[in-house]
């Protein structure tokens, strides 16, 4: 069995542990891992956006990341990320979803699948987000609790006493989720649309404009087909009174062609990276400080302003004023 020493840098929470990291479940099945430290030779270094400690280190290089961020090949000799390079084989589209997500499998509907039963859970809506920093998430959320209460068991714009302890056995009790991704980009398909479908609730969706590649339309409300968030939120209640339609989105095949797509399985991953280590040769490096979403909200100033707007909504909520 081929044999791989790894370091890894500049990662934060469950991305660096088995099984939630995608480089060692994919490399585990055909290769004898081992990791090492950066600075004790290893084959090949997998480093992320939290930190520039990967600076440090001149051989091979994969950038990891579930963010919404496109590759630098200044900094790396390849890259996974959401977006999507035609015609640069260095860049492999990961999206966030198909790095974390463990039990896709599940989706893939089986011959006489029937959710039939889904349709009596007494809840109409869950929004669980902790995050406050998405103008349309907010914006959409306010309005439609305003039509009708939205369950918000996260700690942002929290109607429930406090968080829920368990995401996934809150949401089971609802017919609807909230599942906006935090910002708009090509690629960018996180566990806020898998979540719901794991769970038997019809996944209110705002995000990826690709995201038929992978999944089927007929699985999730998308909020972008709509004109403006007014007629989507008035469709949510049309479609809560009507059984018939949203049995018919419960029984939509949740992936294009009910097939997993291509890009959640392990060789994916695993055959660039064992490319790489066969045939490249590390990059001339040019580094520079990267901000996270950078390129979708361009200036710094204007990041900051949608940073710092978000959180003071939250604050406001917290405070009571809630309309």
């Amino acid at each position: 069995m081929r044999r791989v020493r790894l370091a890894f840098s500049d990662f934060v929470g469950l991305m660096l542990e088995p099984p939630h990291n995608v480089v060692l479940r994919a490399l585990r099945e055909a290769c004898e891992v081992t990791i090492v430290g950066m600075d004790e030779k290893p084959d090949l270094l997998v480093y992320s956006d939290f930190g520039e400690s990967h600076w440090r280190f001149d051989g091979l290089k994969v950038y990891l990341t579930g963010e919404n961020m496109l590759p630098d090949f200044d900094q790396c000799d390849l890259a996974f990320t959401p977006a999507d390079v035609p015609g640069d084989p260095r860049a492999v589209r990961l999206p966030y979803y198909a790095q974390t997500s463990l039990d896709l499998g599940r989706l893939v509907r089986p011959p006489g699948f029937d959710p039939s039963a889904e349709l009596a859970r007494p809840g109409f809506c869950a929004f669980v987000v902790s995050n406050p920093r998405s103008p349309e998430r907010n914006a959409f959320f306010r309005m439609l609790n305003r039509l009708r209460r939205v369950d918000s068991g996260g700690r942002h714009f929290n109607n429930m006493g406090g968080p829920v302890p368990d995401k996934m056995a809150f949401i089971r009790n609802y017919r609807f989720t909230l599942a906006f991704e935090n910002t708009c980009s090509p690629g960018y398909t996180t566990e806020k649309l898998v979540e719901p479908l794991l769970a038997g609730s019809i996944p209110i969706y705002w995000g990826n404009p690709d995201v038929s590649r992978d999944f089927d339309p007929g699985c999730m409300v998308n909020v972008s087909d709509f004109p403006d968030l007014e007629s989507a939120a008035e469709h949510m209640l049309a479609l809560d009174a009507d059984r018939e339609a949203r049995l018919r989105l419960l029984r939509s095949p949740v992936f294009a062609g009910n097939t997993l797509p291509a890009c959640a399985t392990q060789g994916h991953v695993r055959e660039p990276i064992l490319r790489l280590l066969d045939t490249g040769k590390p990059g001339k490096r040019v580094y520079r400080h990267r901000r996270l979403r950078e390129h979708v909200y361009g200036s710094w100033a204007r990041q900051t302003w949608v940073s710092l707007s978000c959180r003071a909504e939250s604050r406001l909520w917290d405070l009571g004023f809630r309309r």
